[in-house]
């Protein structure tokens, strides 16, 4: 076995990972989100080597830009913005301009893949819809993402995480039963969780272009794609009965909860086999427990007045032994048991360090910060963090000037006339004070440079 350990060790390596081949390379992403949920789409494929080129809004750039939680800022970013728009090029245009829209023709018509998700209605109205790119790329794959979807009753209703996460019932799910208090899903899973199928949804279509030519529009909805990350109406329409909120216990497992250990740290507990139920009870030194009907006899374990009187018990053993003692008799004795970690702990982690779960990436502009690596390992194209986000029209005269051909004539006059800018002087949008964009080459590309000191 340790053989195939070494194996997978070796296969895997993080520090091998720009070695290796990208799979999404050669594929062009427009992207016109903003906020978490559609820059989620396109932050994926861009971490397998897509080429992202991220539209905002002149001098203003993105909604979360400076939204940054409770007003703190690092280096002038928001540092949550650096995770959701890693590895993107950004470029400013006024998309409400008219004249805007042959320069987005031009970049559309080189592009594989189109994400927005601004109200229903409104990249139509801006004559960036899919209507009107398709006209111009015909094989172009163009994912709308929204709240309530394209079209039905609710199209036109804002929404955002906290909505979709009530539209979908993940709410009426969440919390203590017995109670009228909700809890919203953290940290926007609202957002994360649908943008990630976006991203699926999007190679799904890759895949078909590439058996048939053919591109073809996509509609994903927050409260659609949150909605089917869960059995909850399906249980209720063949029993009449609401699975109901369950707290942060589990009802289809026994001794199944979160304990607060001996040295005040919290313990997620679970038995969901016979063997991991022997082997706790073994741990606590109540083996009687096993001639205990009410806790064998799987259909009497799991009704609530059982299950209650199990987690009782096992609640004052937890409270009786520190949490490294119960992990390593979990380890030992064969039950699941895992200590609640937060977010030092995950920053620090060796062992998620050495996996490449959490990186920590050095910045050429902003210097080191942790970030979460993929979510899957791909032994042969894995996924990278390459730079993190920049300031607002930073790759403006790359974009414009190498992948789309244009003089710099030509580019001149668009900053004339405000259809492309860069940053105003507000935080989230401009680099760091100590940054010196007059020395970088990629801000000022086709010029030339002062160099760096």
């Amino acid at each position: 076995m340790e053989g195939y350990f070494s194996y997978t060790a070796e296969l895997f390596d993080p520090s091998k990972v720009n070695e290796k081949p990208e799979v999404l390379k050669g594929i062009r992403v427009l992207d016109f989100t903003h906020v978490i949920f559609g820059p989620t789409v396109s932050r994926i494929m861009g971490n397998y080597g897509a080429e992202v080129i991220k539209l905002e809004l002149p001098f203003y750039g993105d909604l979360w830009r400076p939204a940054t939680y409770w007003g703190r800022y690092w280096k002038h970013s928001n540092p949550i913005w650096h995770f959701v728009t890693q590895n993107k090029y950004f470029v400013s245009v006024d998309l409400k301009r008219p004249e805007a829209q042959d320069l987005i023709y031009r970049m559309a018509k080189t592009s594989d893949v189109v994400v927005e998700n601004f109200a229903p209605g409104t990249a139509e109205a801006w004559g960036v819809g899919y209507s009107s790119i398709s006209k111009v790329n015909p094989n172009i794959i163009y994912l709308s993402c929204s709240t309530y979807g394209q079209y039905g009753p609710m199209r036109y209703f804002p929404g955002w995480d906290l909505l979709a996460q009530a539209a979908s019932g993940v709410l009426s799910l969440n919390g203590y039963p017995g109670t009228d208090k909700y809890f919203k899903l953290p940290d926007y899973l609202g957002d994360f969780v649908p943008g990630n199928m976006g991203t699926l949804v999007v190679l799904m279509a890759l895949y078909y272009r590439n058996k048939t030519g053919k591109g073809q529009y996509l509609d994903l909805s927050q409260t659609d794609s949150m909605m089917r990350s869960l059995p909850h109406f399906a249980y209720y329409s063949v029993t009449g009965e609401t699975l109901g909120r369950t707290g942060h216990s589990d009802p289809a497992m026994i001794a199944a909860s979160i304990f607060k250990t001996r040295d005040k740290k919290f313990l997620a507990l679970a038995c969901a086999t016979e063997r991991q139920f022997e082997g706790l009870c073994s741990a606590m030194g109540k083996e009687d427990l096993l001639r205990d009907r009410r806790f064998t006899d799987y259909l009497e374990g799991l009704k609530e007045e059982n299950a209650e009187a199990l987690r009782k018990i096992a609640a004052d053993w937890v409270k009786s032994q520190d949490s490294g003692v119960i992990i390593k008799l979990a380890n030992s004795k064969g039950f699941a048991a895992a200590e609640v970690v937060d977010d030092k702990m995950i920053c620090y982690d060796s062992w998620r360090r050495e996996r490449g779960s959490v990186i920590l990436f050095n910045d050429e502009m902003y210097g080191e910060i942790a970030l979460a690596g993929p979510s899957a390992r791909l032994s042969k194209t894995p996924g990278r963090t390459k730079w993190l986000a920049r300031p607002v029209g930073y790759h403006n005269r790359l974009v414009l000037k190498k992948f789309l051909g244009m003089s710099e004539e030509e580019i001149q006059e668009l900053e004339k006339k405000k259809i492309i800018g860069t940053y105003d002087d507000k935080p989230g949008l401009k680099p760091p004070v100590y940054y010196n964009l007059d020395e970088d080459p990629i801000y000022n590309y086709g010029r030339e440079v002062k160099e760096k000191k």
